[in-house]
């Protein structure tokens, strides 16, 4: 059906689409969709919804786009999909939105990434960070990944465009206890001070210690750890944690039992269900920040209290496994993240080997032996 024009009850003339299409099931279904200024408004949404249902690439990236986040609703939780929203509406729609999802190719790609690389932080008056430039690549090419394998994109353009940035960030940083207690002496909000220190001594993320309610602080002086705070279009979340791995229970030293314990008990009225922090991710990370400069030590982000404790584990000699299990990660994202804190424990284990063999490096008389008798064996 063509588009058609109509008026509405404030005397405006407005266009209108009207027509019919195969769904996934296979069953023919009206379509119509009305408020449009103009005739070809009207028609370009029909275009693009065909194009769309008929998984073809010749449909907008802003088209793709769409049909990406429908899709990824059910597959990410809230934060991620904040997160990937945020990246595509500022780097990725405004630069390839009108392009045909079929037409971005290597160079275009390129052209993008060169345009990015070059683009100041208005905030920090310095170029973005590789790890943040990373992900904006990564985020585009998990869309032309999306169109290859459910809108028949012959292959995805950013594989020979190459990468931008870097999936690392630079030297980790974080405080040692020093450090910690210089900053916390800047710190005259008790709840502030409590919440890091709940980050720094239990190496909780920001989110899972926004989280936490009266009800997660169980008398066996254990933090459950069952959700993570988010805010979503205004509105604060409790959601799943990050990971199946960031489900734990984990033990408080006693000083931190009795600190957060008298902190809730000065809150009035608060129930079992409420949260015990007001405050979001943003004001954390500016008291952080001062109280870093005020105390005359490294600034360090939110999430390096987590590494500050991780640091800490490892300096009082736990291993990779304890240190992922306590959190909430897996061995493999733990030594990923803090294997360089172990620069030593090569050599400690070397030494210890010398110990075992003797003064001279030997192995041992009891080895040597067994190991001749079962030479002779294997001959005869």
């Amino acid at each position: 059906m063509p588009a058609s024009k109509y008026k509405t009850k404030s005397g405006d003339i407005k266009w209108k689409a009207t027509f019919r299409y195969t769904d996934w099931t296979g069953k023919r279904v009206l379509k119509k969709k009305e408020g449009f200024d103009k005739k070809g408004d009207a028609q370009a949404f029909e275009r693009e919804f065909l194009l769309k249902n008929s998984r073809n690439p010749n449909m907008t990236f802003a088209s793709l786009v769409d049909l990406y986040r429908v899709d990824a609703e059910h597959r990410v939780r809230e934060g991620t999909q904040d997160t990937q929203d945020s990246i595509i509406d500022k780097w990725l729609l405004p630069f390839f939105g009108e392009l045909k999802v079929g037409e971005i190719d290597a160079v275009t790609i390129r052209n993008w990434q060169n345009e990015v690389m070059s683009t100041i932080n208005p905030r920090t008056g310095k170029k973005y960070a590789d790890t943040y430039i990373r992900s904006m690549n990564s985020r585009l090419s998990a869309i032309l990944n999306y169109a290859v394998m459910f809108y028949n994109l012959k292959a995805n353009p950013c594989r020979p465009a190459g990468y931008m940035g870097k999936k690392k960030a630079g030297k980790m940083k974080f405080w040692t206890l020093d450090e910690f207690n210089l900053a916390m002496a800047q710190v005259s909000s008790r709840s502030f001070r409590v919440a890091f220190q709940i980050m720094y001594w239990l190496g909780f993320r920001e989110g899972e210690c926004l989280a936490l309610q009266p009800a997660d602080i169980l008398p066996s002086k254990v933090v459950r750890v069952e959700k993570t705070h988010h805010r979503r279009k205004g509105e604060d979340k409790n959601g799943p944690p990050k990971t199946d791995n960031s489900y734990r229970d984990t033990s408080m030293p006693d000083f931190l039992y009795d600190e957060v314990l008298q902190y809730i008990d000065a809150l009035c009225d608060i129930q079992e269900h409420d949260r015990i922090f007001y405050f979001q991710k943003g004001t954390l990370g500016r008291v952080l920040t001062e109280a870093a400069n005020a105390a005359g030590v490294k600034r360090i982000r939110i999430h390096d209290l987590r590494h500050s404790h991780a640091a800490l584990l490892v300096e009082l000699g736990y291993s990779i496994v304890a240190v992922a299990e306590r959190l909430g990660d897996t061995v493999e994202v733990a030594m990923s993240t803090y294997s360089h804190l172990y620069p030593n424990k090569m050599e400690a284990i070397v030494a210890d080997l010398n110990k075992q063999a003797g003064d001279k490096g030997e192995a041992p008389v009891s080895v040597i032996s067994e190991l001749e008798k079962v030479e002779k064996e294997h001959k005869n």
